[in-house]
C-alpha cells in the first residue's frame, strides 16, 4: 500500500470514530429537547451533555477539515 492510501485510510477510521462519538453525544441532548418540546419533561440537557456534544462536534469537524485538505493536496 502507498503512504497516501495508508494516510487516507487512517483519516477514514478517525472520521468513523469521531462520527460515532458525535452521535453518542447527540442522542441524550436530542432526546431531552424532544421531551421539552413535546411537553413531557422540563429538563434541559445538562452543561456536561452540551459540552460533550460540542466537543464531539468540533472533533468530527476537525477530521472532516483534514480530509478536505488531504483531498485538495493529493487529487
Amino acid at each position: 500500500m502507498t503512504d497516501l492510501y495508508t494516510e487516507w485510510q487512517k483519516l477514514c477510521e478517525e472520521h468513523e470514530a469521531a462520527r460515532d462519538v458525535y452521535f453518542e453525544a447527540f442522542a441524550p441532548v436530542h432526546q431531552k429537547f424532544i421531551q421539552v418540546f413535546q411537553g413531557t419533561s422540563s429538563t434541559n440537557p445538562s452543561d456536561e451533555e452540551l459540552s460533550q456534544f460540542e466537543t464531539a462536534w468540533e472533533a468530527w469537524q476537525d477530521v472532516k477539515r483534514r480530509m478536505d485538505e488531504f483531498i485538495k493536496a493529493n487529487i
